[in-house]
């Protein structure tokens, strides 16, 4: 990981220039860029147009810029946000090995086509199916690239089938595993201990203040968030 502190990381829709701006002035240490989650199929490629002038935006304001990207559309995603300046990728839904070298692949190429350091772009992993979490050392392990995992709590809880209050039994396991595993392997946990009935990267400022507290103790280092109220308690609490 980067020597920069990295303790709030703030996802922004690449459809949504009102909120990319804000995420431009706001106090977070790192701003990813999202080709993925929150940008309709029909949107995807205006949006993976932007993202080289967003990239610029937010270097120019003095912060990390990672993109989230699909792995089931890595070529095209790749291509849109592999430029100087980009620190990194978040791989949403990270599930197997294969994965993880077919993107560092095409890393590699993009990185020799427009001058950048061989290498030099990162990788989180967002472990957010119970395939990627079963098989998370092994995924993990596939690029000397990663440097960060993290899980993702809105596919999980699809995946897992929570109960009736909303809460994923699971889920202090799979963290305390993701802990473990990063750990072993030398890489940051990302992630804070929500719980029921915040819906982790929806919390409120006070509820995310709890949940950093709670992710601390167990280990992480920091965490992805969705709210601009969000990121004061993460830069706190992960300082």
């Amino acid at each position: 990981m980067s020597n920069k502190q990295q303790r709030s990381w703030l996802v922004v829709s690449m459809s949504n220039a009102d909120a990319l701006a804000q995420a431009v002035q706001s106090g977070a240490d790192v701003v990813v860029l999202d080709l993925v989650e929150f940008v309709r199929d029909n949107q995807k490629p205006a949006a993976r147009e932007k993202i080289r002038a967003a990239i610029d935006s937010v270097c120019a304001a003095g912060k990390q810029v990672f993109a989230q990207i699909d792995p089931q559309n890595h070529e095209a995603d790749l291509s849109a946000c592999a430029w100087p300046g980009l620190s990194g990728v978040v791989v949403s839904r990270a599930e197997v090995a294969s994965q993880i070298e077919k993107i560092c692949k095409y890393l590699f190429l993009w990185e020799k086509e427009r001058g950048l350091s061989a290498g030099s772009t990162g990788m989180v992993l967002a472990l957010e199916t119970a395939r990627g979490n079963q098989d998370a050392y092994e995924v993990a392990t596939a690029s000397k690239r990663v440097c960060a995992l993290t899980l993702g709590r809105a596919d999980l809880a699809m995946d897992l089938r929570p109960e009736p209050s909303g809460e994923i039994h699971l889920m202090p396991y799979l963290m305390e595993r993701l802990v473990i595993i990063a750990r072993a392997i030398g890489v940051t946990p990302l992630g804070a201990w929500w719980r029921a009935p915040d819906r982790g990267l929806l919390a409120t400022a006070e509820n995310t203040l709890h949940a950093a507290t709670r992710g601390r103790a167990v280990g992480f280092k920091g965490s992805l968030c969705l709210r601009a109220d969000q990121i004061e308690p993460l830069n706190k609490i992960y300082a």
